[in-house]
């Protein structure tokens, strides 16, 4: 039993709830189950024996009766505290086991994604909220669902027996009015499904626009939309009070329908047994039990409340673990050989971006990639990076094809910094060491001198210990920079991959990136627009209508094409010793 929808074919699988260690605590809840059943019917047998003597014997009889069931009656009330503390325990430990194994495959996919497309046409605020949302709905089922029914089923028999025991009538009765609020109740799921799904819906459209225009304030301001806003957050919030208001009214008559079967089944029970003749006894015995059976039944007659919440975020939970995920590979892959940062490109093409590109970094060059806006710039940079698989070729790294090698080997091999790959909140010491959180004393300390940190935390009261916001908040641009480069230079990579890390900063900032260049032994791969940088790389791969030309820095001069056409065989550049 697995809890939740079967995906379709072809897709991951939610992570079993009653799977691994969660069938036991399933299993321990259908025991606190019949422990509670069994509590029931020796509870309706001690009170109809406490009652016989009280109505038809004296005081002397009534007392001696009294006293010789009072040590069943000190086992009994503890030992149903007992398992209602267990249900509860064991009810939120299946919940939040559950919960964490489907967060965590969650946040697998989502950073296993390609990089590429990731996150278009969705917003966060409304991407967080639902998967808050669908985990919320996921703890309901397994807390108050089914583990309610692995309890609530067995003590719901036990108090059928009990009546039995009292009168069978009576237990006919009560089973007949009970399966027929069950029934009603499993009926509503439909709507029920419906409304939650329309209700969610709403509510992530006002949280994805609301999260957005508050995070981006100063556009709202600057182009003076803050009453059109203002109506279009309240419009939107009316919409999504009627979808709650129409959930609530499915909800409403779930829980009507409960409370109606359980009044109703306490009436029934009462005129039953005493139509029956069963006495005195009898009846106070099995209004006894009703009292027990009212709250299991109220609870059965909400499952299809939370089990219609489970089936709308099972949906949205299996459409995200079933996006495409960057092709790793396996463990028993070979690690990245040594060397000094050759880097080939063979044929590699992204179908939309650009046309199959052969070139050639040799090991120590300095290489710079220009060209328009949109032209593929970035996503070439997350090609060779490993970060996006292409349609067609290969990126081979000191001969060896990044797909085909360790992903961990790849990672250290090859450093990052740009635009794209912002600060994290956190303090600086933790974004400098977000590659490798153990590392330390001289390697962190090359990494600040070779990102040219070190006079940044000298000015800086907390050093290290500096406070760094979401996306860098806190740091100036030229900052932020600082620390993305140390970043990058941490694990000591042979291939540097800059993407514009040198934009929009002031001279004195993009200096920084100069000294970085200067000093890396490896290969650099830096994507600009900056004429000084043009100039002094030894190779400018110039992409442009979906195609790679490189061409020495030298015939940029000759134009906008600049001759680079000649220049495709011409990778071999002078280095670093050369300039």
């Amino acid at each position: 039993m697995n809890g939740g929808e079967p995906p379709a074919p072809g897709r991951r699988r939610v992570p079993g709830l009653l799977a691994g260690r969660r069938r036991w605590t399933f299993a321990a809840l259908v025991a606190v189950g019949a422990g509670q059943a069994a509590a029931a019917i020796a509870w309706a047998l001690l009170v109809r024996a406490l009652a016989g003597p009280a109505g038809t014997a004296g005081g002397a009889a009534a007392a001696s009766t009294l006293s010789s069931l009072l040590p069943w009656l000190g086992l009994l009330v503890p030992s149903s505290g007992v398992l209602l503390y267990a249900e509860r325990v064991l009810a939120e430990r299946l919940g939040q086991s559950w919960v964490t194994d489907v967060r965590t495959a969650l946040f697998r996919g989502v950073t296993a994604a390609p990089a590429r497309g990731q996150g278009r046409g969705r917003s966060t605020g409304g991407t967080s909220l639902r998967m808050m949302g669908n985990l919320s709905a996921l703890r309901r089922w397994a807390g108050l669902g089914l583990a309610k029914l692995a309890v609530a089923l067995p003590l719901l028999c036990g108090c059928l027996a009990a009546f039995a025991m009292i009168s069978p009538v009576v237990a006919v009765a009560a089973a007949a009015v009970t399966a027929c609020g069950l029934g009603a109740s499993v009926a509503l799921s439909p709507w029920l499904r419906a409304s939650h799904r329309a209700a969610r819906r709403r509510q992530a459209r006002v949280a994805s626009h609301v999260v957005e225009r508050v995070g981006k304030k100063a556009v709202v301001q600057a182009f003076g939309r803050e009453r059109s806003e203002r109506l279009t957050v309240a419009r939107r919030s009316r919409r999504l009070a009627e979808a709650q208001v129409r959930r609530a009214r499915a909800v409403g008559a779930a829980r009507g329908i409960g409370e109606a079967t359980t009044l109703l089944t306490t009436a029934v029970v009462v005129i039953t047994a005493a139509a029956s003749g069963a006495g005195a006894a009898s009846a106070t015995a099995a209004i006894a039990v009703v009292g027990i059976m009212v709250t299991p039944l109220r609870e059965l007659t909400r499952v299809s409340e939370y089990r219609s919440e489970r089936t709308v975020a099972l949906r949205q939970i299996d459409t995200e673990l079933a996006r495409p995920r960057r092709p790793r590979p396996g463990r028993s892959a070979p690690e990245l050989p040594e060397g000094g940062g050759d880097l080939r490109l063979e044929g590699v093409r992204v179908d939309g971006v650009f046309a199959p590109i052969t070139a050639h970094a040799p090991a120590g060059s300095v290489v710079a990639v220009t060209g328009a806006n949109g032209t593929g710039k970035s996503t070439l940079l997350s090609v060779i990076a490993g970060l996006v698989t292409p349609d067609a070729g290969r990126v081979l790294l000191d001969g060896a094809d990044i797909a085909q090698v360790r992903a961990a080997s790849v990672r250290a091999a090859i450093g990052l910094a740009g635009p794209h790959l912002p600060l994290l909140r956190g303090t600086i010491a933790d974004n400098v060491r977000y590659a490798d959180p153990k590392a330390g004393g001289r390697r962190l300390n090359d990494a600040i001198r070779a990102g040219g940190l070190d006079r940044l935390l000298a000015d800086l009261p907390h050093g290290l210990r500096t406070p760094v916001g979401e996306d860098g908040g806190g740091l100036s641009a030229g900052q932020q920079q600082r620390v993305a480069l140390a970043r990058a230079l941490l694990t000591g990579p042979r291939l540097l991959l800059l993407d514009e890390a040198d934009a929009h900063l002031d001279s004195g900032a993009a200096d920084v990136v100069d000294r970085v260049i200067t000093g890396f032994s490896g290969t650099v791969i830096v994507v600009t627009h900056r004429p000084e940088r043009l100039r002094t790389a030894d190779v400018v791969w110039r992409l442009a209508g979906g195609v790679l030309r490189p061409a020495r820095p030298a015939a940029l001069t000759a134009g906008p094409e600049g001759g680079a056409e000649a220049a495709v065989a011409a990778a071999g550049t002078p280095g670093r010793a050369a300039r």
